[in-house]
């Protein structure tokens, strides 16, 4: 019984605090969806991959010792990729005014277990900019290590790609989605606030639950309906107001 009577009040409340929901949730909205398209930075990211060793091996080269091989070949190269070499080297080649530190961490390698690829992903405000630096460093990378390994069997899978770059951050849909979900209960927040803080009553049945008993009701005419019965007194004749005409 009692969770109908909490349920009625809150469906209650959210019919008188409706004007309050609504402002709310369109204040909210508006501020989220804008402020994500026009003022915070838009994200995108691009992708590379690399083969450390070879993929096609006859029967006699595919043991387990050529599997490991590879295996440790596709580690020891990721290592380089995350060295403060290669991230000076690519600043140095692009003139790009981040840090090596900033520039690392814009950089992300990922590698699938016993996988020979290994994916150098790179996200930047501008598209172009990830793209460059995503291949920048993947042609880096390579050099070094064969200039420190002297292994000849990596390269870059995706080389002559012209795709572009990816945008992660603000999807549209997905952002009004979101705001149109903060804005709504965020109006149903403010208005219980509202309602929590607000002590005065506006109905009998507002009284009648503090159990204040109601003796009597006390209609006042408004100032509108005192001024509706000047106007209309106004416009009456003379003769209906009691004045007489002279004969």
């Amino acid at each position: 019984m009692n969770e109908k009577v909490k349920i009625k009040d809150f469906i209650r409340i959210l019919k008188k605090r409706l004007l309050i929901i609504i402002l709310t949730a369109l204040c909210i909205t508006g501020f989220i969806i804008f402020s994500s398209l026009y003022i915070m930075k838009p994200t995108y990211q691009y992708s590379t991959q690399v083969l450390a060793g070879s993929l096609s091996m006859n029967e006699k080269e595919a043991s387990i010792n050529k599997v490991q091989e590879n295996r440790q070949l596709a580690l020891s190269y990721m290592d380089i990729i995350k060295s403060p070499q290669i991230m000076i080297g690519v600043k140095e080649a692009l003139n790009l005014k981040t840090s090596s530190y900033d520039l690392l961490k814009q950089v992300s390698i990922t590698n699938r277990d016993n996988s020979q690829i290994i994916t150098i992903a790179v996200k930047d405000s501008n598209p172009e900019s990830a793209k460059v630096i995503a291949q920048t460093v993947a042609t880096q990378s390579i050099s070094t290590f064969k200039d420190i390994t002297s292994v000849k069997q990596i390269s870059i899978l995706n080389e002559n790609e012209t795709g572009q770059a990816e945008l992660l951050f603000p999807k549209p849909k997905f952002i009004i989605a979101i705001s149109i979900v903060i804005g709504f209960f965020a109006g149903i927040g403010l208005a219980l606030l509202r309602e929590h803080f607000d002590d005065s009553t506006y109905t009998d049945r507002e009284l009648e639950r503090l159990g204040i008993p109601i003796l009597g009701r006390l209609h006042v005419n408004d100032k509108r309906a005192n001024r509706k019965r000047k106007t209309s007194y106004k416009n009456l004749p003379s003769t209906k107001r009691g004045e007489f005409s002279e004969y």
